[in-house]
């Protein structure tokens, strides 16, 4: 007789059967940090909804002692390469509830996944371990027996038997302790809310951990290595702004008992928002905030932001299966902008996630991009979400329908979608009808047509007698690119200082034509790029470009360096372009600014050529420095960060000797003194004089590197190593990448910085071939993709052959489509290069 189970199984080898459902767990584990191991039981309640010859859920790199269903042994086999475990009762499973209970084993893995073990050397210099975990997305399996997919929620009551001086936390807050018969002591939480499998978490380690901050009734603390907890006052603040920002913004209360925020040394993500015990990487949590930068601390804002949107938007509310998980992450960033945004006003973090969205539309202008939701079946599948099209691309489109809708009106959908599925899991499809029902306006029409196909649109602006003619077409780095898709595009269009928003849901929409300038995508928030008619250009002068916001004036800039790689703008025609902006003050404008000109000098090769340019980019950026003048106490935090930026581009793009050796100056001063220099300041001169350094120089950022007072000075000085314009020292960093001196979380990031290198990258990359199959080893997974990402700027024709035969014969299974993209836009910029490179130079020589 086919069962519903074994019918289920085989229409989907991926998905669990349908038939049994958890409903709690009761989870008691001992984890061995010495030896790496640990054993465990679980008893789990679960319902049967209809006969079935067998259970069957996931278990993977695990050993089953025992296993009794109701009291009685049974039977039972492991399928590694389903990662399934099939339990077997010689009667089957008849309707109703029973009791699964099993005795288990594993390893403390160093892959980061699962129950893993990270490490730290202790003041004395010994290694100490800590046992901790990352579920996300089907890793959970590899910790205990479960049924590991989203949509099975239950109740998760830990235990942890551990030795007495250790901490141990879990996503319930400590219930009791009961001293065991060796002296340990077993450490029982709360149970939780019904919630996914992937949200479980537990750490157990030599830590230390702050005072409970009150927050509004929920208890909330940060847990660190000994001897951090001076760097905890920072990010302890913003989690308790973000915690009372969330509940006033859902209008919901926080769903758990307490808050732990945990840093780590070994964390392969950046954060994890697991309910009730978030766990992060030490950087993004942990900072001084007198030493770091404005972004530096920024980045501990927008994390335990976006951890905390989670705590609601994926933990309380959560996606059906892992086809939503874009819903989850794009949603949390959003919110991690806007409450970053309320915390932080002068840091005007709306305007500088249009830089962040730069990345999606670089992305989303590649053929081999992809839908934003894609049916999802198997780990690696999912593992692909993880990207700039979920998070950067998919909160844009948030941004988008927010600012079309109104804030309040978008809130309110918000609320009523949380509100309706609290504790449930759903479709994107259901956010948009919450939204739709509130507001009124055609919601799931106009956001089906950006989440169902890939790209977006270029909005062309023309005149037609009296008459503005706005119409689209897929913009793409493919000149030849024929594609008819169309968007259901909300514009926003400023005329002189008239204001309209309008839906273009065609081809095509014209408005009356004032003769004013116009500006297209007015406040700079909509997904698309624009694309003026010569008519229109000529309006859109220096005084009238002066007027714009500061996102209006950075979207001209990026569109325009957009220009030239999509191929209808040559490379010399931006540089024109950029000489217009002297006058600017803004940090965004000038970051868009400086990545073009970065661009642009790539291109180059000749000597008289580099010479012009670089006097054009001191001409040009020289006199925006001076104006800013020294530091001073008071001075807007974002001036700081320009004036580091413009010491950049003088010292680096321009060649100036002067600004080279006042970058030289400012880090012997930060050496002997680190408080006598400007974080900005200590930052661009750490990149400076890495870039124009020595040997000396290398050893003295090796030892900064490995210890550093603190975790942003050590990655500042770690990543300047892949800076340095000596073969023989960018040869000593991949070494030191593939050495136990720098943990597996960081490694591939170094190396990419190395592969970037514009002296050094092909022997860079040369050396990751080589060393190809210990990478993969090393490694987490879901690091290797993004370690070859600065293949791309490997241009040259044989470059390019290269590079695309090896991974002809070496793909990366878990990051299919992020490779693809890689390799498309590696060809592109090898496009740009054959159409530029001589005209760019011809151009500049003939000046």
């Amino acid at each position: 007789m086919t069962t519903t189970d074994s019918l289920a199984d085989a229409l989907d080898p991926y998905r669990l059967p349908r038939t049994t459902v958890p409903l709690r767990y009761d989870l008691v584990l001992e984890p061995d940090l010495a030896a790496a191991t640990f054993h465990g039981t679980v008893g789990i309640d679960v319902v049967t909804r209809g006969a079935a010859v067998e259970l069957v859920l996931n278990a993977i790199e695990l050993e089953i002692d025992r296993c009794t269903l109701d009291g009685s042994p049974v039977g039972f086999r492991l399928d590694p390469t389903s990662e399934r475990l099939f339990v077997t009762p010689p009667d089957g499973v008849s309707t109703g509830k029973h009791r699964l209970s099993l005795e288990f084993r594993g390893i403390l893995n160093d892959q980061l996944r699962g129950f893993y073990r990270s490490t730290y050397r202790d003041a004395s210099g010994v290694e100490q371990v800590i046992a901790t975990t990352q579920m996300q997305s089907t890793d959970c399996r590899r910790t205990f027996p479960c049924w590991d997919e989203p949509d099975f929620k239950a109740v998760f009551a830990v235990t942890l038997i551990v030795a007495p001086e250790l901490l141990a936390v879990s996503n319930g807050a400590e219930v009791g302790r009961d001293v065991c018969a060796d002296g340990k002591v077993a450490v029982r939480f709360a149970d939780t809310m019904v919630m996914s499998p992937y949200l479980v978490a537990f750490v157990v380690g030599p830590l230390e951990a702050t005072d409970w901050a009150d927050v509004d009734g929920v208890p909330v603390r940060i847990v660190h290595l000994p001897g951090k907890g001076g760097l905890t006052s920072y990010g302890l603040a913003a989690a308790a702004f973000s915690l009372r920002w969330f509940q006033e913004y859902y209008g919901i209360a926080y769903p758990g008992d307490k808050v732990d925020l945990i840093a780590l040394p070994d964390f392969a993500a950046g954060a994890m928002e697991n309910l009730g015990c978030i766990t992060f990487r030490e950087n993004l949590l942990l900072v001084d905030p007198s030493a770091a930068t404005q972004r530096e601390r920024q980045l501990v804002v927008d994390v335990v932001a976006h951890e905390f949107a989670h705590m609601w938007f994926g933990d309380l509310v959560t996606m059906e299966w892992w086809n939503g998980i874009w819903l989850n992450e794009a949603f949390a960033t959003f919110m991690e902008i806007a409450a970053c945004d309320a915390y932080r006003p002068e840091w005007q973090r709306w305007t500088f996630f249009g830089l962040e969205r730069s990345a999606a539309f670089e992305v989303d202008s590649l053929s081999s991009t992809r839908t934003v939701e894609y049916e999802v079946h198997s780990p690696a599948d999912c593992a692909g979400m993880f990207d700039v099209l979920t998070y950067q691309k998919g909160g844009a489109l948030l941004r988008m329908l927010e600012q079309y809708l109104g804030e309040e009106r978008f809130r309110l959908g918000v609320r009523h979608y949380l509100t309706t599925h609290a504790y449930g899991n759903t479709h994107t499809s259901d956010l948009w009808d919450a939204i739709e029902h509130t507001s009124g306006d055609p919601v799931r029409t106009m956001m089906d047509s950006w989440i169902w196909q890939p790209g977006y649109p270029s909005i062309s602006a023309a005149v037609a007698g009296d008459e503005l003619v706005l119409s689209q077409r897929r913009f793409s780095f493919d000149p030849d690119d024929a594609s008819t898709a169309a968007w259901v595009v909300p514009l926003v269009v400023r005329q002189g200082d008239q204001l309209e928003s309008v839906l273009l849901d065609g081809d095509e929409v014209r408005l009356a034509f004032q003769g004013a300038p116009v500006v297209v995508n007015a406040g700079g928030h909509g997904y698309y790029r624009v694309s003026y008619s010569e008519e229109l250009r000529g309006l859109l002068n220096d005084e009238v470009v002066a007027t714009m916001s500061t996102l209006e004036r950075y979207n001209l800039v990026d569109d325009a360096w957009n220009a030239v790689v999509g191929g209808t703008l040559d490379a010399f025609g931006f540089v024109e372009l950029i000489e217009h902006f002297g006058n600017e003050r803004d940090y965004a404008v000038w970051q868009s600014i400086a990545i073009g000109l970065r661009g642009v000098r790539r291109l180059l090769s000749d000597d008289a050529a580099i010479t012009e340019f670089e006097q054009r980019v001191v001409t040009l950026v020289g006199p925006a420095l001076d104006a800013l003048g020294e530091p001073h106490a008071g001075e807007v935090e974002l001036t700081a960060t320009l004036r580091g930026l413009l010491l950049s581009m003088l010292a680096v793009q321009g060649g100036e000797a002067t600004a080279r050796r006042r970058a030289r100056e400012h880090y012997e001063l930060w050496a002997a003194d680190p408080a006598s220099v400007d974080a900005e300041l200590a930052a661009a001169a750490t990149s400076i004089v890495a870039i124009t350094g020595n040997a000396d120089d290398y050893d003295r950022m090796l030892e900064q590197a490995m210890s550093g007072a603190t975790t942003q000075i050590r990655l500042r000085h770690l990543y300047a190593l892949a800076e340095f314009g000596d073969a023989e020292l960018v040869r000593r960093t991949c070494e030191l990448a593939m050495s136990d001196r720098v943990k597996t979380q960081n490694a591939p990031f170094l190396l990419r910085a190395c592969i970037g290198n514009r002296h050094h990258g092909a022997a860079s990359w040369d050396f990751v071939r080589r060393h190809w199959a210990e990478a993969n080893t090393r490694f987490p997974q879901n690091t290797i993709s993004r370690m070859v990402e600065t293949v791309k700027l490997l241009d040259s024709a044989a470059q390019v052959a290269d590079v695309q035969a090896f991974f002809s014969e070496h793909p990366i299974p878990q990051a299919t489509k992020t490779l693809d993209q890689i390799l498309e836009r590696q060809r592109v910029n090898a496009d740009v290069r054959a159409r530029n490179e001589q005209a760019l130079t011809e151009a500049l020589r003939a000046r």
